[in-house]
């Protein structure tokens, strides 16, 4: 009788009959890969005039902008932000003579087209300050084995909600979801397409100034335009959006995250720019939280697969030490090359110290800190006839592109098809159905204090009213009040004063939110 008057109410087990069905994630929410869909709706040129347009400033141009990017490839040295050290790197004069002009016209064998759009809610950190990261990776649209280079734009995406914690990111991730039910990728182009330059209800756009480095998000460019492929090697290098000494909006080389300056790990060398006592505050960092993040898949799982400690794994260099650019081909900047032996002692005493440990050989563990820069995640940690690839535990760093993890035909690399995507799927899919992150587990570091305080959730309800973004945004409201009171340029000693504000308020959010425990992982990499 029961059953009947539950089956006449159009409800059994306390579901109801017309409950639609769990939404499976696929593949299909967190990338987009189909380059003749991508090609129009998020054009090379479309996403820079959107950049120009929102980044406020003197009036300027997205050639003019590009200029900015391409005459710091003529460079051979940056001064460090943090340390104030002269950075070495090599010049590049096959980027630095590219016409701006023809990376925006598609036609151009130089056109940057659009390859490929990721959804990176994996990157949130726990406390839901910012949902993460959503990225257009362009390609150049001609392409050899010496005449390569793509671009990725990184946005990183203020929480809509921050007062509701990472739940308040769910207006982003559900629109994501949503492209599951997409019965090709065109159609979910389409919808993308308005979340990236128009905004959905309660989202802002993706393509805006202030999501590529004001102060969070970055655009990341692997470079291989090269006479000399010896001399000349492939690189990656980092820009954020900034402001020049006029007001006008720029982008400006950045110290590549994680990516130390290589000779860092080497014996004492006379020509290092580092002094003993430098040399030494890296070394004491990186044998702590660094190499303890670098472990904590295996500590905190004795049966950790090999899917866990790829997905797992990170670091956090000390950020005084990041390097201009980061080589990816050959072992120049591999970690694991040519390792001090001291240090390799070092590491060594301080794994075995770990007594919930085992598995993993000082060799290794330099392995592992090479995968986390942008040289090795690209190419050289792959090498598997070098042994750069073991990680330890059965655990073996998979194939890249040659180079890339996307390339000019809109192709996957093992690393993204076999372990990252999956896993940025199963991320989805919990969120989607539970609303609460998983992988938080961190094993403490030797001497570490446990965490006693639980995370901290703002009692605000506007993305940008966070405390992490409130003081940059004061200093860009203050230049742009600056620019448009002047009847002709704005006064430049008043303005280097505005922009050093500026450069000291973002480096301490982006110091502030890197330091943050991620929502999937205790620290976020790639």
């Amino acid at each position: 009788m029961l059953f009947v008057i539950l089956s006449l109410l159009g409800c059994t087990n306390g579901k109801s009959d017309n409950e639609p069905p769990k939404l499976i994630i696929s593949k299909q929410s967190v990338v987009i890969h189909d380059i003749s869909a991508l090609a129009k709706p998020f054009a090379f040129e479309k996403t820079m005039n959107k950049i120009v347009a929102t980044a406020g400033g003197t009036a300027t141009n997205s050639t003019e902008m590009l200029k900015s990017m391409i005459g710091s490839f003529a460079d051979g040295s940056f001064i460090h932000p943090i340390s104030g050290k002269v950075i070495e790197v090599k010049s590049r004069p096959l980027e630095s003579a590219i016409d701006p002009r023809n990376l925006l016209d598609p036609a151009s064998v130089d056109g940057m087209i659009p390859v490929g759009l990721f959804n990176r809610f994996d990157l949130a950190p726990a406390d839901g300050s910012n949902c993460g990261e959503y990225r257009i990776v362009y390609a150049k649209r001609s392409s050899g084995p010496i005449d390569r280079m793509t671009m990725i734009f990184e946005s990183r995406i203020p929480n809509p909600n921050p007062s509701k914690g990472l739940e308040g990111c769910a207006p982003i991730t559900d629109f994501w979801a949503e492209r599951s039910k997409d019965t090709n990728s065109a159609q979910s182009i389409s919808a993308l397409e308005k979340l990236y330059y128009q905004g959905i209800p309660q989202v802002e756009p993706i393509v805006k100034a202030e999501n590529y480095g004001l102060p969070m998000g970055q655009i990341r460019v692997n470079l291989f335009k090269t006479p000399k492929p010896v001399e000349i090697t492939w690189t990656l290098r980092e820009f954020l959006v900034n402001y020049d000494s006029d007001g006008r909006a720029i982008l400006k080389p950045e110290p590549v995250d994680d990516s130390p300056v290589a000779s860092l790990f080497r014996a004492t060398s006379a020509s290092s720019i580092f002094s003993e006592e430098e040399r030494n505050n890296f070394r004491q960092s990186f044998l702590g939280q660094p190499l303890c993040n670098l472990v904590n898949p295996d500590r905190i799982n004795k049966k950790a697969s090999a899917a866990d400690i790829i997905n797992g794994i990170s670091a956090s260099f000390d950020p005084r030490f990041n390097d201009f650019e980061s080589i990816s081909q050959g072992n120049i900047d591999n970690p694991a090359t040519d390792t001090d032996p001291l240090l390799l002692n070092q590491v060594q005493q301080r794994l075995a110290s770990l007594s919930d440990l085992s598995g993993v050989s000082s060799t290794q563990l330099m392995n592992r800190a090479g995968t986390m820069t942008c040289g090795g995640c690209h190419q050289f940690s792959a090498d598997a006839e070098s042994g750069n690839n073991n990680l330890g535990n059965n655990a073996f760093w998979p194939a890249s592109l040659g180079f890339v993890h996307i390339d000019e035909k809109g192709n996957l690399s093992p690393l993204l098809n076999d372990f990252f995507i999956p896993q940025r799927i199963k991320i989805a899919q919990q969120f989607k159905d539970k609303r609460t992150a998983f992988h938080q587990v961190k094993a403490l570091c030797p001497g570490e204090a446990p965490a006693t305080e639980s995370l901290k959730i703002p009692n605000v309800m506007k993305s940008r009213e966070h405390e992490l973004y409130k003081g940059v945004d004061s200093i860009r409201k203050k230049i742009e009040n600056a620019i448009q009171a002047s009847d002709a340029k704005p006064d430049k000693h008043q303005l280097d004063s505005m922009l050093k504000e500026l450069k000291e308020a973002t480096d301490i959010a982006r110091k502030q939110e890197s330091a943050t425990q991620g929502a999937y992982a205790p620290v976020r990499t790639h």
